[in-house]
């Protein structure tokens, strides 16, 4: 702890560390819903779903693991709201036919739970958020597929993809897609989730629609914020308006910082430049919560970057993918980015809407301390962990229990869970859970999942 302080010193860093952990155990109430803790696991997408998008044994184990963590929060991976729309062919999908199949990964971590609080007592059932996406440019439900907002090379080029590839959605394309939001929420509520994400982060589809300043003749682009916000602004409206009620929330992970220069990036500043990364301007990021929140969004999960593009913003690291380089910047100034940026937000936003950060991994057994801090001074509500809970699915429990994390079993930024979702591979953390990982890190077919 010494050598992190004084790293935070040596890198002039607002970053603060308490050893008191109580304020990631104080409850809170989310219309009427009870959350037992601050703690939140993200949502980590596994690739390891049927043709059909649904569950599998391994699906079912990362849910059943994810249980045993004692988090206030669990956030579903990503589902994909049609079949065009999946990031890979193994994504998980919600349909009609599989309804009941995806309910076993909700019951999954209801066993665990309650297995939990017969052992300790002191853990309730954790509110259960499904993410919804569609992938846009990073469309894959075969071969990749991109369907963008707009063409921008250097996104195609960091995919390698090509800018022919795929089609540019039109506006009906994009009106359409309602639909899809709409009865995925549906079936989310239909069979026990607590709520839905509308994923507007990480450059897919919806959040590539607001920084559609290139986007021309189109009443989904533009130079006016209302225009680059109409297609989330109509879907979220549509669903809270038929969904939305005090026991199911209408939520979203949001970037709030794209890390890619003005006309191409969200929440940077309006100017061209050659500087990277970009300097941040919350100012849309702040309307476009506000506005969201008039509509009835109570909840959102903030997160920077594009890790297609630059890993590194999206989750610091110290060891990249293979055949990437280190970035130039720290890995704690990357973090004092995700802190720093969520604390404007935090403040500049109405008191009742409730914010998830991120970016705490890299931290390791340090994570609790700097997370306690930032939510004891309110800069943050709750806070979220994603690589974390692949390695050590057990964080939330040693922190509430122990006051800290055990060092042995916490993530190492070492990457491979990217590199195995890069390979077409199941993903998972191949150091910590190395007995399921670790043979399809080094190769193993997809088989008995």
């Amino acid at each position: 702890m010494d050598q992190l302080e004084k790293k935070i010193k040596e890198l002039k860093l607002d970053l603060h560390l308490i050893p008191n952990v109580d304020s990631l155990k104080q409850p809170l109430k989310i219309a009427n819903l009870s959350i037992s803790n601050r703690l939140c696991i993200h949502p980590m997408e596994g690739c390891d779903a049927t043709a059909d998008g649904s569950p599998t044994r391994l699906t079912k184990r990362r849910y059943h693991r994810f249980g045993s963590s004692g988090v206030g929060i669990i956030w579903y991976e990503s589902t994909a709201i049609n079949p065009q729309g999946r990031s890979n062919p193994f994504q998980l999908m919600l349909n009609e036919e599989n309804k009941n199949a995806f309910q076993d990964i909700i019951k999954e971590a209801e066993k665990a739970e309650e297995q939990l609080n017969k052992i300790n007592g002191i853990f309730k059932k954790s509110i259960k958020i499904l993410q919804l996406k569609h992938s846009g440019r990073y469309s894959r439900p075969g071969k990749k597929f991109p369907q963008r907002m707009y063409s921008y090379e250097p996104l195609d080029k960091a995919y390698h993809q090509s800018i022919s590839d795929g089609k540019i959605f039109s506006d009906n394309d994009l009106e359409e897609l309602e639909t899809d939001f709409r009865e995925s929420t549906r079936l989310a509520k239909e069979i026990g989730f607590d709520g839905v994400d509308i994923k507007i982060c990480h450059r897919y589809l919806l959040n590539e629609s607001l920084s559609a300043f290139s986007r021309e003749n189109s009443k989904y682009g533009g130079d006016l914020y209302e225009e680059r916000t109409r297609l989330l602004k109509n879907i979220i409206e549509k669903m809270v308006s038929q969904f939305s009620s005090n026991k199911f929330l209408i939520c979203s992970r949001m970037n709030i910082y794209d890390g890619i220069s003005y006309p191409y990036g969200w929440g940077v500043e309006k100017k061209i430049t050659e500087k990277y990364p970009p300097i941040p301007d919350l100012s849309e990021p702040i309307q476009l919560i506000k506005d969201l929140h008039e509509i009835g969004v109570d909840l959102f999960n903030l997160t920077l970057g594009n890790p297609y593009f630059d890993s590194s913003i999206s989750r610091p690291f110290d060891q990249p993918v293979q055949g990437e380089n280190l970035p130039d910047e720290h890995p704690l100034q990357g973090i004092f980015r995700f802190i720093n940026l969520t604390r404007k937000i935090k403040s500049a936003i109405p008191s009742d809407v409730n914010i998830i950060g991120t970016g705490y991994s890299w931290l390791r057994e340090y994570s609790p301390f700097v997370a306690a801090y930032e939510v004891s001074k309110g800069n943050v509500d709750i806070v979220g962990f994603g690589r974390m809970a692949f390695a050590n699915p057990e964080f939330g429990k040693q922190i509430l229990l122990n006051n800290e994390l055990n060092a042995s079993k916490c993530c190492i930024s070492c990457s491979k869970c990217t590199e195995l979702m890069r390979k077409g591979a199941v993903t998972g953390c191949v150091i910590r859970d190395s007995e399921i990982y670790l043979p399809y890190y080094k190769g193993k077919q997809r088989e008995n999942m």
